[in-house]
């Protein structure tokens, strides 16, 4: 029997930075104040959550990570001073300290020949294990996320930091960054279907636009992976016909094309799609009926 060797790739993510939050009311304040069921995340969990505006728009998406003593929160480094100004505007009265860990990063890890595994189910949590100074966190899409100071993590590695952007943006897993916060719902973003969303866990900001839109089906938009000719920068338009249908969330190469993760119109995944420069835009795979 011919063992195949699995060759991971490794890189240091400068896309992310890390928040720590202490206090004994860290984690009710949190579950106030974000999508998952911070509450119910257990030590060595974490979890997908989003910050979310009071109109349900979606300021930035985050991995939790309850440490027991703490809680880390990861998230798109030119967000992290905004969220964290943000977040600590309403800790008021509760015991809760939130400390920027500059000297703190993320790495990634992937199998090589990762293929892309679609969200079906949401994953609410999932394990995070403590290897000597790292946090190694396995996601629902087969990557690792490691979390420690800066010197303990992997070197920099651009082919490998392009391969994990591929993945995620393959699998349906967008990061929202400062060119697209406050654009769209969690919806819009897969949140609801890779468990970045717990619906039963009461309110927070946004709650009440994020639940009826769930219910009541009032999501004309969703997330698709498209191809292209070039690079596309956070932010671009997606058009049709000259209309603004869409915006692009994450972009990496492809080989001989370029891949981004984009929020569309759903009609405009039947059509023939452009970006702002005129250059056409090939759908290839959509993350929700693109019948409705």
């Amino acid at each position: 029997i011919l063992l195949r060797k699995i060759i991971m790739l490794q890189t240091s993510l400068p896309f992310f930075s890390v928040v720590r939050v202490s206090g004994e009311n860290r984690a009710a304040f949190l579950h106030s104040q974000l999508s998952n069921h911070i509450e119910d995340l257990a030590p060595q969990q974490a979890c997908y959550a989003t910050y979310n505006s009071p109109k349900g728009r979606v300021l930035a998406n985050m991995l939790v990570l309850n440490r027991g003593d703490d809680i880390l929160l990861v998230m798109a480094a030119d967000l992290i001073e905004p969220i964290h100004k943000r977040l600590r505007m309403f800790v008021m009265r509760s015991k809760a300290v939130f400390e920027l860990l500059d000297d703190w990063g993320v790495a990634a890890e992937l199998a090589e020949d990762a293929a892309p595994i679609y969200p079906t189910t949401p994953v609410l949590s999932f394990t995070a294990e403590h290897q000597q100074d790292i946090w190694r966190v396995q996601l629902p899409h087969q990557g690792y996320l490691s979390i420690g100071e800066l010197n303990a993590l992997p070197a920099y590695d651009a082919e490998a930091e392009n391969a994990w952007q591929r993945h995620e943006i393959a699998s349906g897993y967008p990061w929202i960054s400062a060119g697209s916060s406050e654009i769209s719902v969690a919806q819009m973003l897969n949140q609801h279907i890779i468990g970045g969303v717990h619906f039963k866990k009461g309110c927070y900001p946004g709650q009440e636009i994020i639940a009826r839109a769930q219910y009541r089906g009032q999501v004309k938009r969703g997330l698709a992976v498209l191809s292209g000719g070039r690079v596309l920068p956070v932010g671009t338009k997606v058009l049709q016909g000259g209309e603004d249908v869409g915006v692009v969330i994450n972009a990496a190469h492809a080989g001989s094309v370029e891949l981004s993760l984009a929020v569309i119109k759903f009609p405009a995944a039947a059509a023939a799609l452009t970006d702002e420069y005129e250059q056409p835009l090939k759908v290839e795979h959509c993350f929700f009926d693109a019948g409705n």
